[in-house]
């Protein structure tokens, strides 16, 4: 709460400086009006809320904000002030510290944690450099203390507002890049993959990305590549299997001319064509153990000497490794190098397979089908629900690569505007590739929740969507069956 002396303050700072502007424009506040003016106005009219228990306070705020343009919303404590949050997030918060329910900053740092976005500005009459330090490190935008000037207040406002601008636009870019890389979701396990590219993504520390086929590791290495400050350079893939094994050091270090069989010409190798940029090593639990030995003794010196040549050359190259296969399991057995193993997995990113994050097959549906709708301008096809149920409980044991391939193949057979789980049936029925399948091996508990959840998903169908139905069918009980739909995560419809 103000003190009576700290709201004449405000009200002095608020009111005569209102009535005043130009004159104080052009005497005491030329400095920060001038300020002001060199920013450009990134929003003409932002939604504004300001949260301040004391009224008189809260009016003078909004009476400025609307005389510049803004929308200001006023709550006069933290719980009216989050049900407003959440019910139409505002632009920039203007926040008391001292609330009649909850300390401002406690509140704030609730406010960050949903919306990390959304410019917070604190402001007391009380403030002292220990809290303002405290609120500046959550991620409070800035911290001003009453009474405040008003040209400081809108400088700080306008600031805030283009640093949210930023933060929106950083965002967009993000989400494009994903979508460009076929990185789609919106599960809670992609997003935190998600997270940890951005993270990665400007260091140079080496990567090791774990998953199963066809869950988009070389995705993955695109996407840090092309966020790091490395993107202006090359990406420089090896299939690690593809390579035999009496030529893995040829490819990764290079050769001179006649230094071997076959070698009629000078190669350079890819650790050299990486050179200041990415080395992408696929499937990297391939590699013969001479061949990790080889590598091992790059990433300790950095360097490189081809076959036949005495000469050394120095490479900058940043590692990202990526395998299907259980390393430390391999490290056990001794078919991998203990030392090789810790050198490359720094910064481990596992994708999980597609089983475990059903929320992400619709998204996946949706853009395959839209993209291969653009890139050969079809008929975009509408699935009924029946269908789309059937493909959100498939297992996919190939993954995101299977489901891509799987809308190729249906749009290629099917050109027509509405698509129902006949069509479905018949393409999932020539699914069953057994390489893929010896991917997704999992546990015979997973394996059995992956049987039940098809067949209760093709019962459903039968039955229109009718649990009495369905239970009939299944021989168990109603109540019973409602438990198992919960656990394996299937929703009910009705069939359009």
């Amino acid at each position: 709460m103000l003190s009576d002396s700290a709201k004449s303050t405000v009200l002095i700072s608020g009111t005569l400086i209102e009535q005043r502007r130009e004159q104080a424009s052009q005497r005491d506040h030329q400095y920060e009006i001038q300020k002001i003016s060199d920013i450009d106005v990134v929003q003409t009219r932002a939604k504004i809320l300001v949260v301040d228990d004391d009224h008189a306070t809260g009016q003078i705020l909004a009476k400025i904000l609307r005389g510049e343009n803004h929308h200001a919303t006023l709550s006069y404590s933290a719980q009216e002030a989050k049900a407003r949050i959440d019910e139409n997030p505002p632009d920039l918060i203007l926040m008391d510290l001292q609330l009649p329910d909850i300390d401002g900053i406690k509140l704030a740092h609730n406010i960050i944690k949903s919306h990390p976005v959304i410019p917070i500005i604190l402001v007391s009459a009380f403030a002292t450099i220990s809290k303002a330090v405290m609120a500046t490190k959550m991620g409070v935008y800035d911290f001003l203390e009453k009474p405040f000037e008003r040209d400081r207040l809108l400088l700080t406002i306008r600031n805030a507002l283009s640093w949210r601008n930023a933060q929106q636009q950083l965002y967009r870019l993000k989400h494009q890049t994903f979508a460009c890389f076929k990185m789609v979701g919106q599960s809670p396990s992609i997003k935190q993959v998600f997270s940890l590219i951005e993270r990665v993504s400007p260091l140079d520390s080496p990567v090791l990305i774990l998953g199963e086929n066809g869950v988009g590791k070389e995705l993955v290495a695109l996407a840090i590549h092309n966020n790091s400050t490395r993107a202006n350079k090359p990406l420089v893939k090896i299939n690690c299997p593809a390579i035999p094994e009496t030529l893995i050091e040829s490819e990764l270090f290079g050769h001179k001319r006649g230094s071997f069989t076959g070698a009629a010409v000078d190669y350079s190798g890819r650790l050299y064509q990486a050179d200041k940029g990415t080395l992408f090593l696929d499937e990297i639990g391939e590699l013969s153990l001479s061949a990790q030995a080889n590598l091992l003794r790059f990433l300790e010196s950095g360097e490189i000497q081809r076959i036949g040549s005495s000469e050394i050359h120095i490479v900058n190259v940043r590692i990202i490794a990526a395998t299907n296969r259980d390393l430390k399991k391999m490290v056990d057995k001794g078919d991998f190098r203990k030392d090789l193993y810790y050198r490359l997995c720094v910064f481990p990113i596992a994708i999980p397979p597609l089983r475990e994050r059903r929320d992400d097959i619709p998204v996946l549906l949706n853009h395959f089908i839209s993209e291969y709708t653009e890139k050969h301008g079809t008929l975009k096809p509408q699935l009924t629900q029946a269908a789309r149920h059937q493909l959100y409980g498939y297992a996919w044991p190939g993954n995101v690569r299977q489901l891509q391939h799987f809308v190729e193949r249906m749009m290629i057979l099917y050109n027509e505007p509405v698509l129902d789980i006949e069509h479905i049936r018949h393409l999932l029925s020539d699914l069953q590739d057994p390489d893929q399948v010896s991917q997704g091996l999992v546990s015979l508990k997973k394996a059995r929740e992956t049987f039940e959840r098809q067949y209760i998903t093709t019962v459903l169908v039968e039955t229109e969507g009718n649990v009495a139905k369905a239970a009939q069918i299944l021989q168990v009980d109603r109540a019973n069956l409602y438990r198992k739909l919960h656990h394996l995560k299937i929703d009910l419809w009705q069939k359009t």
